[in-house]
């Protein structure tokens, strides 16, 4: 019977894991893009200009499940954040998000979009993201919740 349900839990975890398959959901290369949080992606050739910014943190994106590059890099400007992704990539999925969480398993994590592009884009956080204790970037396919891919976010190094 041990065995049967081991057995189980490993057809379980597999179906899981392919589940989230790159054949799901094509996503779309995107340039300067930005999404309002809660919202879908919108064009309007609208761009991010750092030298107007501070920059607060930033990580390079680690595989979860999936293949994930690129880098997120948070920015502060008269108390509002934004949160830039440079040369983003991950495989399609189903009901991908954009997470800022506590820790990679989700804990206390806020949506900030639903992801709909890759390459370079960035998002305008909310007022109560909370950016010093929410400090990985996920990339979470909702619908099975699996970690594609994520980017822990650290103060730079000073020059």
């Amino acid at each position: 019977m041990n065995t049967f349900l081991k057995n189980i839990a490993l057809i379980l975890a597999i179906a899981v894991v392919f589940s989230c398959s790159p054949k799901d959901k094509e996503l779309v290369p995107a340039d300067n893009l930005n999404a309002t949080p809660g919202g879908s992606t919108t064009g309007g050739g609208a761009t991010f200009d750092p030298s107007t910014q501070t920059l607060v943190s930033q990580g390079t994106f680690k595989n979860g499940v999936h293949p994930t590059s690129g880098t997120a890099k948070l920015y502060q400007k008269d108390g509002k954040y934004t949160l830039v992704f440079n040369s983003f990539t991950t495989d399609p999925g189903p009901d991908l998000r954009i997470y800022l969480a506590e820790d990679t398993q989700a804990r206390n994590f806020i949506q900030l979009a639903e992801l709909k592009n890759t390459g370079n884009f960035f998002l305008t956080l909310p007022d109560d993201a909370k950016v010093n204790d929410r400090k990985q970037v996920l990339i979470w396919c909702k619908q099975f919740a699996v970690l594609f891919g994520s980017a822990e976010l650290m103060v730079p190094m000073q020059k």
